[in-house]
C-alpha cells in the first residue's frame, strides 16, 4: 500500500505543476510579436552620491520595445528620459524578457543592462554643466491591460537601475505608465 501511495505521490508532484504551467497556454494560443510603448515616467534619482543632500524626484518619458521569441520569452529595449530642477537622466537599455498572459492582461519581468546618462545643469566660469556616462544594469516588472486588440493600457511599470555615473554609483527605482501597440503575432489562432 505505501509502495502504490509514493509513486502516486510522484506522478502526482510532478503531474500537477505540469497542468499548472500549462494552462496559461490554453488560454493564450497566439500572442504579439512586437510591442511598443510610451508614456509618462518618474524616477527617484540617488543624487546623494553626487553631493545633493537628498534624492531628487524627475519626471519625463519611457519609451520602449519588445520581440517576442517565443510566446513567453522575448528581448525588450527600453529608454527613457527624466528631468527636475538642474539634472537630468538618461537610460538606454536592453536585456530578455519573460511575459505571462492571461486573458486580456499580461505581466512582465525583464533583466536590463546598458548605458545612463546623468547632467547636472550648475554654471561655472569655466562650463555650463557637468554630464558623465556610465554603465548600468536593473530590471523591473510590469503589467499591461488589453483595451482593444491591438492596444493596451500599460498599468504600471517599476524598474530598479544600478548606474555608475560621476566615479560613484546611484541606486534608482523607476515607475511608468502609458500606451501599448501590438502588432504581428506569434504561436497558433483559434479555430472557431
Amino acid at each position: 500500500m505505501t509502495r502504490n501511495f509514493a509513486r502516486w505521490a510522484r506522478s502526482a508532484a510532478f503531474l500537477i505543476p505540469a497542468l499548472l504551467f500549462s494552462i496559461p497556454d490554453l488560454y493564450a494560443q497566439e500572442a504579439p510579436r512586437f510591442d511598443v510603448f510610451g508614456g509618462f515616467s518618474y524616477l527617484r534619482f540617488d543624487a546623494t552620491t553626487i553631493g545633493y543632500p537628498d534624492y531628487t524626484n524627475l519626471y519625463g518619458w519611457n519609451g520602449g520595445a519588445s520581440g517576442a521569441i517565443t510566446r513567453r520569452f522575448g528581448v525588450a529595449i527600453d529608454l527613457s528620459g527624466n528631468y527636475g530642477a538642474q539634472m537630468s537622466s538618461y537610460h538606454f537599455m536592453i536585456g530578455p524578457q519573460y511575459t505571462w498572459r492571461r486573458d486580456r492582461s499580461k505581466f512582465f519581468f525583464h533583466g536590463l543592462i546598458g548605458k545612463a546618462q546623468n547632467r547636472v545643469d550648475i554654471v561655472q566660469p569655466t562650463r555650463n554643466g557637468f554630464e558623465s556616462v556610465g554603465r548600468s544594469f536593473g530590471g523591473g516588472l510590469g503589467f499591461d491591460y488589453d483595451w482593444k486588440p491591438k492596444i493596451s493600457i500599460r498599468v504600471f511599470q517599476a524598474d530598479y537601475f544600478h548606474s555608475n555615473t560621476f566615479g560613484t554609483t546611484q541606486n534608482d527605482v523607476r515607475g511608468s505608465i502609458g500606451v501599448v501597440y501590438h502588432f504581428g503575432h506569434i504561436g497558433h489562432r483559434r479555430k472557431l
